[in-house]
């Protein structure tokens, strides 16, 4: 090799170097801007522009240091490297098997399977994490609560609660769901009762309705609490029934099957990846997250043709309305046909508090509950009492209502029990 043939090696590995180099450094201040804002989006002179997932930065940033070391040091020290760095890996990896935690087991969120009748269902024994951070534990039968036997001891006061995810308590954890703070309430002021979670993420009112008397009926309740959010208005039958031999579908399904996920150290890192970019998901362009001003703006009469405008106005098909109504009656029938009483409450979207125009479908859903005789609490006269109705929901604006969210829904709903006089 000539001197000027070393030197034209020399300079391009410098250049290298440097490229190499730029690309480090360049990550390496994304990952701290990302770490301290949960992601950023935005448009430079037209070019979206924008990161918010660790895992991607990573992906580029490791290679970029595995070859810049590659082409630093002796082949030799670079295997060293290398093995050590896999030594300390899986040091760590038997050390987070051994401890176990839910958040590093494959595939964080199944703790739903298939179901030929409901679509979805929660897959008795399966527990894990939840995106906003939360432990999640399914009992033996498919319950988001503790193990109950279906003959109640003597003296109980059984209630049972249907619902979707506000009743299953997306983003909190199972104490802080309205379920567990109603049983709180009654076994202080009244008698023992014991109150069961039975809400699934996604149900609307056909499921709710399969539910009761497939999994709720057995369990011979005294009281039967319906909690409806306004989108369940525009779920009274099944979308599958024109489906024969159909299996059921999983909304929620994670492959876990990859080489990657037997590994409880890279569950761990994805999982808790996930967590984060949740918590901070508002401030990456989700305009809803933000506040409730932007929620309203969102699903106001700026945007007539969404279903949060319809839905919360009263602009549906008139057939839609009959529809959720027989349906609700069915539902109430059935529960009558078993001795069972029955309480429907409902739960507010933050966009309609203060804005008498934005509850049609609750006066409707009210309205319906009369006509059958069902008692029924609004809790949106209880939320529009608070000074900062932001602190009832999460993130810090999801449509999910907070710990103390729950906590009022579950004063609402105990109010009304004691002036049923069940007790």
């Amino acid at each position: 090799m000539t001197v000027s043939d070393r030197s034209y090696k020399s300079l391009a590995l410098l250049i290298l170097k440097r490229l190499l180099d730029i690309g480090i450094g360049f990550y390496l201040i994304l990952i701290p801007i990302v770490l301290a804002t949960g992601g950023f989006k935005f448009k430079l002179l037209g070019v979206k522009v924008g990161a918010s997932h660790l895992y991607t930065l990573l992906k580029f940033l490791v290679p970029l240091v595995l070859a810049r070391l590659a082409i630093t040091v002796e082949i030799k020290n670079f295997l060293l490297l290398i093995i050590t760095i896999l030594l300390c890996l899986l040091g760590v990896e038997g050390f987070i098997r051994v401890w176990d935690p839910p958040i590093a087991k494959p595939g964080m969120y199944q703790i739903h399977r298939p179901s030929p009748v409901v679509g979805w269902e929660l897959l008795p024994g399966a527990s894990g994490f939840g995106r906003a951070g939360t432990y999640i534990h399914i009992n033996g039968d498919g319950f988001r609560d503790n193990d109950y036997s279906l003959g109640k001891k003597a003296g109980v006061f059984r209630i049972m609660v249907i619902g979707d995810s506000f009743t299953f308590g997306m983003g909190v954890n199972l104490e802080g769901t309205y379920s567990k703070h109603l049983e709180r309430l009654l076994n202080d002021t009244a008698k023992t009762s014991e109150v069961i979670n039975c809400g699934v993420i996604g149900y609307g009112l056909w499921q709710y309705l399969e539910t009761l008397k497939r999994k709720v009926i057995p369990y011979k309740p005294d009281l039967v609490i319906l909690g409806l959010f306004i989108d369940d208005i525009l779920t009274s039958f099944s979308p599958y029934k024109h489906l024969e031999n159909w299996p059921g579908t999983n909304p929620f399904a994670k492959d876990a099957s990859g080489v990657m996920s037997r590994s409880y150290l890279w569950n761990f890192f994805m999982n808790w990846n996930a967590i984060f970019e949740t918590k901070y998901r508002y401030r990456r362009g989700y305009r809803y997250l933000k506040g409730i001003e932007e929620r309203k703006e969102a699903t106001g009469p700026a945007h007539p043709e969404t279903n949060w405008y319809k839905i919360m106005y009263g602009k549906l098909p008139k057939q839609v309305y009959r529809d959720f109504a027989d349906t609700l009656h069915e539902f109430v029938r059935a529960c009558e046909a078993a001795d069972i009483r029955v309480l429907i409450a409902m739960i507010p979207d933050a966009a309609q508090l203060h804005d008498p125009e934005r509850q049609a479908v609750n006066r409707f859903v009210e309205l319906s509950c009369r006509e059958i005789a069902v008692p029924f609490v609004d809790v949106t006269k209880r939320f529009e009492k608070e000074e900062d109705p932001r602190t009832l929901y999460l993130f810090p604006l999801d449509a999910h209502t907070s710990p103390k969210g729950h906590r009022l829904i579950a004063e609402s709903i105990a109010a009304e029990i004691r002036k049923m006089g069940v007790f």
